[in-house]
């Protein structure tokens, strides 16, 4: 449901346009506003959907976070937080497999970075939602082991369905193990709102995230439309929306 919200989605687009459609059909003014309608739909979708409009667009709205690139930028974290993404979930017959998305994969990768760069410090993955062979924690746990971190160095929290439980349940996890500085890597589209539920909670990570996920070919590439881009531009939106509505219960 929350995809019918969300300007850069397909849903969104199919439903914006519907109105644009019908108004082409009046006779008033030849279908003028319906025409004025399409037109600046389609033309939005084609800027946020060039990589660098949504590299701009990312980074006009989120803060800028410079990345965890040696011991002294982690400022004594003693572990590594990573957030879920979600999971695509395939099924057939009635079985299911949990895939993991390409935000959970950008999100594994840094935290897999940061955990060597530190000297081995344990990595904390959360996510609940899953699918029924495992949570996202399991599954990002499993992503973690591939890029060759000891399995007796990950921690796994899976109770956490969205951002808001991220800050309830790692603080409490995290004060179990006798961590209290920590490095906490999510997306740039999410990493204001990340950081401002975790400081809510009475902590005060340091933030690292992966690159914008878009493609970086030739110059001309750059202003094509491209699914990643949009995507990213997607992404960007949900958590401005996100933002708001945080704010609007008083979470952050």
């Amino acid at each position: 449901m929350k995809a019918f919200l969300i300007p850069g989605s397909f849903t969104f687009l199919i439903l914006a346009l519907l109105p644009g459609v019908v108004l082409l059909f009046r006779r008033k003014n030849g279908g003028r506003a319906g025409k004025i309608w399409v037109t600046a739909l389609v033309l939005s979708y084609w800027i946020l959907s060039t990589p660098v409009a949504a590299i701009a667009f990312v980074q006009l709205f989120s803060p800028t976070i410079a990345p965890v690139m040696s011991e002294a930028d982690a400022r004594g974290a003693a572990a590594v937080v990573v957030l879920g993404a979600g999971m695509d979930v395939h099924r057939s017959r009635g079985a299911s497999y949990g895939a993991p998305t390409r935000d959970v994969s950008l999100r594994v990768l840094e935290a897999a970075r940061v955990h060597r760069l530190l000297g081995g410090v344990p990595i904390v993955a959360t996510g609940g939602l899953g699918s029924t062979q495992y949570s996202e924690a399991g599954m990002m746990a499993y992503q973690l082991e591939q890029l060759g971190v000891p399995a007796d160095k990950i921690i796994t929290e899976d109770k956490s369905a969205n951002t808001r439980d991220h800050g309830i349940f790692v603080p409490q996890l995290l004060k179990q193990h006798g961590i209290e500085q920590f490095v906490l890597v999510t997306s740039q589209q999410h990493i204001a709102r990340a950081l401002a539920v975790f400081r809510a909670a009475g902590t005060n990570p340091v933030p690292s995230t992966p690159e914008i996920y878009v493609p970086r070919g030739d110059r001309l590439e750059m202003y094509l439309p491209s699914r990643t881009a949009l995507y990213a531009s997607e992404r960007m939106m949900y958590d401005l929306l996100g933002w708001a509505y945080y704010k609007a219960r008083g979470w952050i």
